[in-house]
């Protein structure tokens, strides 16, 4: 590792927005442009910046993940809680269906998100035809107080979903009594692969102690940068998730990949509120546009855009975050150095809070760029980051989210 790079991971300075970190001081709600945040700003202004006060923090109902490794039926889903995903996972044939995975959580949390993850599906959301590699169409959620192996017993289904066209999604449901929780599979799209359903992760969060929105849940939306960053693929690892838990063991984040390759801000502006409407217990909603609105060159309808939607992302009592877009050595994207000067100014004007600085990093680190390593067959293209460079977005997410939680 180069010192460069070790320089942008460790620093703070790889951040915007920091002079608005937290503009709100409960731990619920969204930062706004109110006259509390102006008034914490005034009295640290000539402050000196290694001795400003940190603000409180907003994220202090950790979320841990009780799934991982726990006892599961049958055998063959043993993949479904080996922290290990967006792989082949549990894989069933389409015409074994129904099939279902049980996972013992054991007796004490009365609420949970169950989150799960696809195989191998690249876009969160492909359009219809397209084929898909993994996610289901059909499955229920169901749980259990009295099942002693994860097949005998009574079951509940607490959720039903037939429509399914993402490939992750997340689900709060009422744990009370129960000590198992499973997941069956109904259906599988009717483009899905040979390969069939395959299951990468189901990660299950005890949020018994959280409020109706828990704190610690980020929703990553954006074009194919976002996709491939945020798969928590084992090549991206340590993911922004595993960075928290590691530097704060009680905390792990749960984190959803909503990332759509060639998307334009005014892809995003169109899908919010669906995926607004499927993630209600996603609090933090991370908009990653602009590289593709920077190939195009109209600045002027990308900031409406990025406004309506965090606009939108506010209304909808969630709190967004915008960080400045990748540099790129592809002659195509020159602009993009001018389209973060309006990402500031949104983060500015919104007193959104901090958000890694991808543009500078990515102009220090430029062999980032270079394939290998870089899976899926993917080549160099001064677009993409490789591998390398798509783990140290998850580290500089990691720096960035730091402040949001309590002191380790």
């Amino acid at each position: 590792m180069n010192r460069s790079r070790i320089a942008w991971l460790i620093a703070g300075s790889a951040l915007i927005g920091s002079s608005g970190l937290l503009a709100c001081s409960s731990s619920k709600g969204s930062p706004d442009a109110g006259s509390g945040n102006d008034a914490a700003n005034d009295a640290t202004a000539d402050t000196p910046p290694d001795s400003a006060p940190k603000p409180a923090p907003i994220i202090t109902h950790p979320n841990p993940i009780i799934s991982q490794r726990n006892t599961r039926y049958p055998v063959s889903a043993a993949d479904v809680n080996d922290n290990n995903y967006h792989n082949g996972g549990w894989t069933t044939k389409v015409t074994d269906l129904p099939v279902s995975a049980a996972i013992m959580i054991g007796a004490g949390p009365t609420r949970l998100l169950v989150q799960w993850d696809d195989g191998g599906t690249y876009n969160y959301k492909d359009p219809p035809g397209t084929t898909v590699y993994g996610f289901p169409m059909g499955y229920t959620i169901d749980v259990s107080g009295d099942t002693t192996t994860g097949a005998d017993g009574t079951w509940t289904s607490v959720v039903t979903v037939t429509d399914n066209a993402v490939r992750t999604r997340g689900h709060v449901i009422d744990f009370t009594g129960k000590t198992w929780v499973r997941m069956t599979i109904t259906a599988a799209p009717p483009t899905e692969s040979s390969n069939g359903v395959q299951i990468g992760e189901i990660d299950v969060h005890d949020i018994s102690g959280s409020p109706d929105l828990p704190d610690d849940t980020w929703f990553f939306m954006g074009d194919s940068i976002t996709a491939f960053a945020y798969d928590r693929a084992q090549a991206h690892q340590p993911s922004f998730a595993s960075l928290i838990h590691t530097a704060l063991p009680a905390y792990f984040p749960a984190m959803i990949n909503g990332g759509i390759g060639s998307e334009l801000s005014t892809d995003g502006l169109a899908r919010l509120p669906e995926a607004l409407a499927l993630n209600p217990a996603y609090r933090f909603f991370v908009l990653g546009y602009g590289t593709n609105d920077a190939n195009r060159g109209n600045m002027d309808t990308y900031k409406s855009n990025m406004q309506a939607m965090i606009d939108m992302v506010k209304a909808a009592g969630k709190i967004p975050i915008v960080p400045r877009m990748p540099y790129a050595t592809n002659t195509l994207y020159a602009m993009t150095g001018q389209f973060n000067t309006v990402v500031d100014e949104l983060v500015a004007s919104n007193h959104l809070l901090a958000a890694p600085d991808f543009y500078a990093f990515f102009m220090a680190n430029q062999d980032d760029f270079t394939c290998p390593p870089c899976g899926g067959g993917r080549v160099t293209d001064g677009l993409h980051p490789d591998d390398t460079g798509l783990q140290a977005m998850n580290q500089l997410w990691a720096t960035a989210a730091m402040p949001l939680y309590p002191s380790p």
